[in-house]
């Protein structure tokens, strides 16, 4: 009876062994004191930052307070995410968009891996997909966007390839300079092509002088004249630079203002 029992209980831990440990997160993915959002909204977001939280062991989480109850949105937003357990194994991983609506603030804050997930340029960069809602007061979009635009930043950082400004920029860049060279050489093809259709007495010859007036041309001179060069330099990700320490002592990252 001892080995059946033994052997049962080794086979349920390697059972155990065999799939991935997930967090276990304390607080639900919103908490909106403000009643910003309906019933309808906040369970569409809620299953949206579940969603999100599960796949990449991470915290994303809202929390909205109609009268902020810290001294200003850093503070208040660190001390919600501190003594309210968010945050994803024992780092607490995570990151909490905190939005008052007296005064009109938000502030984003970050912890554990978060600050090189989203780093200076990540947080700016999902600033600027939210922020335009606020300021909307269209917060069902505002919070919509920080859940898609969370989800992308962190598929970036699992990738081994945290969100890069100037990177960014550049492909965006070169997209631009690609479709404006490419058009000019699609009409100065399309021209030459109907220019040789139009030549009906064009005679095709053996070597590349027979197409040249005798006597029309005298090269004098001939040099390779070096111009210009291209240098292309790719920054680095960086850490958050705005790392502070919040009143329970843990760092964060952050960012955020008026709205």
């Amino acid at each position: 009876m001892k080995k059946i029992i033994l052997a049962i209980t080794v086979m349920i831990i390697c059972a155990a062994s065999a799939f991935p440990a997930f967090a276990v997160f304390e607080n639900p993915p919103i908490t909106d004191e403000a009643a910003y959002l309906t019933e309808n909204q906040l369970d569409e977001l809620s299953e949206q930052l579940e969603e999100i939280r599960k796949q990449y062991n991470f915290d994303v989480a809202i929390y909205t307070e109609n009268v902020m109850s810290g001294e200003d949105a850093m503070n208040t937003a660190d001390d919600i995410f501190d003594y309210n357990g968010y945050g994803a194994g024992g780092g607490a991983d995570g990151i909490l968009l905190y939005v008052s609506a007296n005064p009109r603030k938000y502030w984003f804050t970050i912890h554990g891996s978060g600050e090189s997930f989203f780093n200076d340029n990540g947080l700016a960069y999902l600033e600027n997909k939210v922020l335009p809602y606020l300021t909307e007061n269209d917060y069902h979009s505002a919070f919509k966007a920080y859940a898609e635009y969370s989800g992308e930043l962190l598929e970036m950082a699992a990738q081994g390839k945290p969100f890069n400004k100037k990177q960014y920029d550049m492909k965006y860049l070169l997209c631009v300079i690609g479709g404006a060279l490419l058009l000019p050489l699609l009409l100065a093809f399309a021209f030459m092509k109907r220019k040789l259709e139009k030549m009906k007495t064009a005679v095709k010859q053996d070597y590349a002088a027979n197409y040249m007036k005798p006597g029309s041309m005298n090269l004098a001179l001939s040099r390779d004249i070096f111009l210009y060069s291209t240098v292309i330099k790719t920054e680095k990700p960086k850490s958050n630079s705005s790392s502070h320490t919040s009143s329970s002592g843990e760092s964060h990252g952050g960012r955020g203002g008026s709205y």
